[in-house]
């Protein structure tokens, strides 16, 4: 009787065991795992806005456009400059030669450059926090897998208004990890395809009345997007940390004079019915990802995705198959050689089971 309490003992703590494991190496997947998929997503959105760079360059020319004119070839715009007085609490920015007018691109250029949905749209970066990411088309859950994205229902950064840009703060490449950390006068640069523009972090009081770089609004907060009569960039991520019960808000000033507007589609390819759908279905997923939006389309966004419940069960079932039939082989043959046989199919089935996963559980 002691023999069968200890065995059964023994099992359950086996158990228990493996279950911890289980979750540490999924906490390591989500924490990791899912930046290596960022990283390769970022070196495939550099390459793609390279190449966009490089056929409008072409194009100019084929256009037979001066490189010089301001209306037509992208420029950069002058940082903000230190005060006289002291340095200034902005990370140091190299300065072009002159300050040039803002550019435009003709109209039958930029409809070859046309971004479609998740495609790179340009580069944001915040030197005093170590972001430098390529940003893209589109703020859905699978968007933001590969990096910060905009809002199509805001105008473009370097365009006149207020243009807001969405990022993780816990996975997927973690852009927006140390967002409260920025400070008022801290310089955000975003290159587009219409040039480099500066961008000066605003103050904001928090509890103890301290200026601080960002402020903190529920989700249901719609105004932080909106246009507040100036040209401005809005940077949205999940509060706190590892939880998207709230937002963090970034807000900054444009540097000199804005680009005018350039339209970005906002659907993938197709016409028609299917066209439609994608854009039915864009509407939907745009709504959702707003920083202010009803209760229950964040959840819908943010919340549970339960369609992956099945075939997380499917695939976790196939790692449990693997492991019985890993100790069945052990004791039929030899227990090492039959655990290093097994072990690369269990790993695959549940890298595959943490992939469901993640997309069944609350973006963060």
């Amino acid at each position: 009787m002691e023999s069968r309490l200890s065995t059964v003992i023994g099992a359950i703590g086996r158990l228990l065991i493996g279950l911890g494991l289980t979750v540490l190496a999924f906490a390591g997947y989500q924490l990791w795992g899912t930046g290596l998929q960022e990283e390769r997503a970022q070196n495939s959105l550099e390459d793609d806005f390279e190449e966009r760079q490089a056929a409008l360059q072409l194009l100019t020319e084929e256009a037979d456009t001066p490189a010089s004119a301001p209306t037509t070839a992208p420029t950069t715009t002058q940082p903000p400059a230190a005060e006289p007085d002291g340095p200034t609490t902005a990370p140091s920015v190299t300065a072009p030669p002159t300050t040039a007018a803002p550019p435009s691109i003709a109209p039958a250029l930029a409809a070859e450059l046309l971004p479609a949905r998740g495609e790179a749209l340009g580069h944001i970066r915040i030197p005093s926090i170590g972001v430098d990411k390529v940003f893209i088309n589109g703020v859905g859950r699978d968007d933001l897998r590969t990096g910060p994205g905009h809002y199509p229902t805001t105008p473009l950064p370097g365009q006149e208004g207020n243009a807001a840009i969405a990022g993780h703060r816990t996975t997927y490449g973690q852009p927006f990890h140390n967002l409260d950390l920025v400070q008022p006068g801290d310089v955000i640069e975003v290159e587009t395809l219409q040039g480099v523009f500066f961008y000066e972090v605003e103050g904001h009081a928090n509890a103890d009345g301290d200026a601080v770089g960002h402020f903190i609004v529920d989700p249901s907060r719609t105004d932080v997007v909106e246009d507040h009569g100036d040209n401005r960039l809005t940077l949205t991520a999940c509060h706190p940390k590892y939880s998207a019960r709230q937002r963090i808000i970034v807000t900054a000033v444009m540097v000199g004079e804005p680009a005018p507007p350039l339209p970005i589609t906002t659907t993938t390819q197709g016409s028609g019915e299917e066209q439609l759908g994608a854009d039915e279905d864009l509407a939907a997923e745009d709504e959702g990802n707003t920083v202010g939006i009803e209760e229950e389309t964040l959840e819908e966004s943010l919340g549970w995705h339960w369609e992956e419940l099945n075939i997380t069960l499917v695939w976790a079932a196939l790692c449990c198959f693997v492991l019985f039939a890993g100790w069945l082989l052990g004791r039929q043959w030899r227990k090492w050689p039959a655990y290093v046989a097994t072990a690369p199919v269990f790993l695959f089935a549940m890298f595959i089971t943490f992939g469901h996963l993640d997309r069944m559980l609350p973006a963060l």
